[in-house]
């Protein structure tokens, strides 16, 4: 930049060549999770960790292998979700403007109306490839919510819909559960097209379940072994996890903690398969002023030493695990009360 500054005619912007590095930096490395935030970008991130922000309600990482955007998962009743939008769709265009995998950030400021006047009014069309072929979807922003948390009884079972990992979703689930009083037969909680979330509030969950023992571990760049200890006082109830191809990240470790501790029958298909965790850390923490950067930290592992990135079996496979809308005859709630009922 010294030589550019004293020697280059034209016009140029510090702060783009500046940002212009970064990402190629970060598209170096071949994370696929990885990002940079500006300033007022990383003040939006905050806030979707927390749970809450405007935008279509997909879960993306950047496949340099396919040199696209892909969706991991759609939150249940977002914007993507009702537009059909799946896992392992890839992002081609959006309003018209060619997004390639290094193009990731951008993709999602704009998805999530950034810079946009009057987001929520406007539509935008999403071109998307799926197994080859293109098509295009047309939807509007909304304000999502990711710790929607919704439970119904049926036929003696509690039946919870767990739609993303937040502190606030996981004490709504622990709500639930302390409530039931082993009034039921058995719990059968739902974390098909979860993409995950907060990591602690995954700990805490798996917690709920477990009385003592090793809940997880994690591996950093060192090779330090992080174990997460389940703490005394846990709900007894029979349990069933449902997972498929879109559950990921925090959605696995749950699931992938109670099969290996054997503490709840897993229904489904085989889950996505994010077996890594992000950090995101301020470059000036004093005063945010310079972004921020998200990077893979460490690999997660269940109890029995599996990498999460192998994906987690079910103990029950079904060929499709899409959720039915009525959930009374939905193939895997079904499989799962059988097993439990029969376990009783």
């Amino acid at each position: 930049m010294s030589v550019i500054d004293s020697s280059y005619v034209g016009e140029y912007s510090f702060e783009k060549c500046e940002e212009s590095a970064i990402n190629g930096i970060l598209e170096a490395l071949g994370d696929d999770y990885a990002a940079y935030y500006d300033e007022e970008n990383a003040k939006e991130t905050m806030q979707m960790i927390e749970g809450h922000y405007i935008g279509i309600g997909i879960e993306v990482l950047a496949n340099f292998d396919k040199g696209y955007i892909e969706v991991m998962s759609a939150f249940e009743d977002s914007p993507a979700d009702r537009a059909g939008i799946k896992s392992g769709d890839l992002i081609k265009a959006i309003d018209g403007t060619l997004y390639k995998a290094t193009d990731m950030t951008d993709a999602v400021f704009y998805m999530k109306g950034i810079s946009v006047e009057n987001p929520l009014d406007k539509a935008i069309e999403i071109v998307l490839i799926r197994n080859g072929e293109e098509f295009s979807v047309k939807l509007h922003r909304a304000e999502i919510d990711m710790y929607k948390v919704t439970h119904k009884i049926i036929d003696n079972i509690c039946y919870i819909r767990y739609s993303g990992f937040t502190i606030e979703s996981q004490k709504a689930l622990e709500g639930i559960v302390q409530n039931l009083e082993n009034s039921v037969e058995g719990i059968v909680i739902d974390v098909r097209n979860n993409p995950g979330g907060e990591f602690n509030s995954a700990i805490n969950l798996c917690d709920l379940f477990l009385d003592d023992g090793v809940i997880m571990y994690t591996v950093d760049k060192n090779g330090k072994k992080t174990e997460y200890l389940a703490k005394k006082g846990s709900s007894e109830l029979p349990l069933a996890v449902l997972v498929n191809g879109a559950s990921a990240s925090a959605s696995e470790i749950f699931a992938g903690s109670m099969q290996a501790r054997e503490r709840a029958v897993i229904v489904g298909e085989k889950t996505y398969g994010k077996g890594v965790s992000q950090t995101v850390r301020y470059l000036n923490p004093v005063d945010r002023g310079e972004g921020a950067l998200k990077l893979t930290t460490c690999k997660n592992f269940t109890p029995a030493g599996k990498w999460i990135n192998e994906c987690i079996t079910p103990d029950i496979v079904l060929e499709n695990s899409d959720i039915n809308q009525d959930i009374t005859t939905d193939e895997a709630f079904l499989a799962a009360v059988k097993s439990l009922k029969k376990d009783k």
